[in-house]
Parts: C-alpha cells; sequence; structure tokens
C-alpha cells in the first residue's frame, strides 16, 4: 500500500491554511493545519512530511527559524507572504526555500 504525501500547512491565518489543506486533500494529499513555529517544529519531528508551506511570520517566530531544520532534513519549504516583499523573497531563497508565493492562496497557483 502506497502512502500518500503529507504537507504542512503553517499558517498564521487559520481560516487561510484550512482552505488550502482543502484544496490539497482535493488533489489527493494528505495535510495538517498549523498557526504557530512550535507546531510545525513538533510535527516536522514527530510526522512523516513531504512538504511545508509556511507563512512568513508565525505565532512564535517566521519561516527563518523553520527552515534550517526542514533543509537539513531535505523537505522542501515553500514560503508565503502577503506582502511582495523583494528582500524577504531573497532570504527565503537563500535560507534554502524551494519556492515564494503569495498568500492567500490562489487556486490555479496551487
Amino acid at each position: 500500500m502506497t502512502q500518500t504525501a503529507k504537507v504542512l500547512v503553517a499558517s498564521s491565518d487559520l481560516e487561510n491554511g484550512r482552505s488550502l489543506s482543502k484544496l490539497l486533500v482535493e488533489c489527493g494529499l494528505d495535510s495538517a493545519v498549523v498557526s504557530s513555529l512550535e507546531e510545525a517544529r513538533a510535527l516536522l519531528a514527530n510526522e512523516s512530511i513531504s512538504l511545508v508551506i509556511c507563512d512568513a511570520q508565525l505565532t512564535g517566530g517566521s519561516f527563518r527559524e523553520l527552515l534550517p531544520p526542514s533543509e537539513a532534513a531535505k523537505i522542501p519549504v515553500v514560503v508565503a507572504s502577503r506582502l511582495p516583499d523583494t528582500r524577504q523573497y531573497l532570504e527565503a531563497m537563500r535560507l534554502g526555500a524551494f519556492d515564494f508565493i503569495a498568500s492567500p492562496y490562489q487556486r490555479a497557483e496551487m
């Protein structure tokens, strides 16, 4: 039996995170939604995660604290931001982000 890929959605806006989670399920993926850096780290430590989609800012921290451990584990991290900030984009990519997208999420983009 094959295991469904699990996506960790770390979103400070739980409604937005749940909407993305529903879209991922429609695409055949499993997902978990959290709102804090602490919850995201706990899931990464205890579950098999294939991809992380993370808001630029979370309760208790930001993508900056999440990227180094995820990169070490070779889990791709997509950073999402409501602000079109070139410096933040470049920083995320320098720290090892897989991609940087606009939030709220657009169905076609996902």
